[in-house]
């Protein structure tokens, strides 16, 4: 984990409170079953190719949630999801589409979950780079200094990511 992220940066006002990370599949592209894996299970109905390593990401504790993806929050603070992955055809996100997928959308709200589940969101983020033929639109310090700003900023303002305050902030 990076514990590293560190919220000195300065920002005037976040363009927005979510770091979002597209991940471009640079040759073949995944199916649905193939992205089932990632929460740890196959579909029947969807069964993988097997030319990606999704079951490998299993520990990162992906679920399905809603019509996408998620590692759900352990904790009370913050947001009932804490990792958002949606696959994308085109660059844009869909839902029940079967694929292939030309990549991923990794998202994370720096201001609905405390600061500390950051370096939680880059090591998620890195973990897929690791084990998938993807491009990131972020380098790893790219999101570290992203996060880091966005929690500056809140907390000049007085509000503290992930506290009560911070859920109720309309966005």
């Amino acid at each position: 984990m990076h514990e590293d992220i560190q919220a000195t940066a300065e920002l005037d006002e976040p363009i927005s409170n979510f770091v979002d990370v597209k991940l471009s599949f640079t040759a073949e592209q995944p199916m649905f079953g193939d992205l089932m894996e990632v929460c740890g299970y196959q579909n029947p109905r969807f069964p993988p190719t097997g030319r990606f390593a999704f079951a490998q990401l299993e520990p990162l504790q992906f679920s399905q949630v809603d019509d996408y993806f998620g590692i759900r929050s352990l904790s009370e603070d913050g947001t009932d999801v804490v990792v958002w992955l949606s696959p994308l055809v085109d660059d844009v996100v869909v839902d029940h589409h079967s694929g292939p997928f030309d990549g991923l959308s990794l998202s994370f709200d720096a201001l609905r979950n405390p600061a500390r589940r950051g370096a939680e969101f880059l090591n998620v983020v890195e973990t897929f780079i690791r084990h998938l033929p993807v491009q990131s639109s972020l380098t790893s310090r790219q999101v570290a200094d992203r996060v880091a700003e966005i929690v500056c900023f809140w907390r000049k303002q007085g509000i503290e990511p992930g506290s009560d305050a911070a859920l109720e902030i309309d966005e």
